[in-house]
């Protein structure tokens, strides 16, 4: 079977799913390399590209020996993207509320393409532009739910707008997808390190409060032995200065 440039373009998109998951991996490792298998947010972020690969690699191939994409596939590959979503906001902000704001969002989403109208269902480019939207949502604690600047923010701009570019308005026609593959992977790697080092700090503030509230503690038992002791030993002096001769 001969294999097109329709053909050689999407399997090329299925390949370069791959290479995001690796740099998420080297961006947790190099943040907490001792024990980044252990942490949640690293947990969470891999989860969600561990369940983002398969739908996505199913539709691009599909496309790769059919000619057309399937659209129940493209709507399962937008549907993984947005759990996906509610897992990095999660990660991102350590906050259940806007975690449960993003999951209702992502909910109405998914609902919309598999129950809606039937418009919607064959609209791709509202499904787009929403999940654009959505991506920008769980992007947003880095600015509002960050002690300081966090220096991840310039280079994951640079990509969603070049990802942004190349996946909607494809200026290369259809090499212009696998592009935006390309743009995920330095996409991965810095969300990955924010939400690490956001976890980091956030445990690290915790430790601090807690070691206050128990070096307070400790802090008041001791000041009130003295005070208990000195009053023991001014009633002793008492007791003795009366039992002399």
């Amino acid at each position: 079977m001969e294999c097109g440039e329709v053909c050689q373009v999407e399997i090329m998109n299925a390949a370069t799913m791959l290479p995001p998951v690796f740099s998420c991996v080297a961006a947790c490792w190099s943040v907490g390399h001792k024990a980044w298998w252990r942490s949640p947010a690293a947990i969470a972020m891999l989860a969600g590209w561990f369940l983002m690969i398969p739908a996505s690699t199913a539709s691009h191939l599909y496309c790769a020996f059919n000619g057309e994409y399937l659209p129940k596939l493209e709507r399962l590959d937008q549907a993984c993207i947005s759990i996906a979503s509610v897992l990095a906001a999660w990660a991102l902000s350590r906050s259940n509320l806007f975690t449960t704001l993003v999951a209702s969002i992502c909910l109405c989403f998914v609902l919309l393409m598999f129950a809606g109208p039937e418009d919607l269902h064959q609209h791709v480019a509202w499904r787009t532009q929403t999940l654009s939207g959505i991506v920008l949502l769980y992007l947003s604690p880095m600015v509002w739910n960050r002690q300081s600047f966090d220096f991840s923010i310039p280079p994951i701009c640079m990509c969603f707008v070049f990802g942004f570019l190349m996946a909607v308005w494809a200026p290369l026609g259809p090499r212009s997808h696998p592009l935006f593959h390309v743009a995920l992977i330095p996409y991965s790697y810095y969300t990955c390190r924010s939400a690490v080092l956001f976890e980091m700090s956030h445990e690290a503030m915790r430790d601090f409060l807690v070691t206050g509230k128990r070096e307070d503690t400790d802090t008041d038992e001791s000041t009130t032995l003295q005070t208990a002791t000195s009053e023991g030993g001014d009633a002793d002096w008492e007791l003795f200065e009366m039992e002399k001769p």
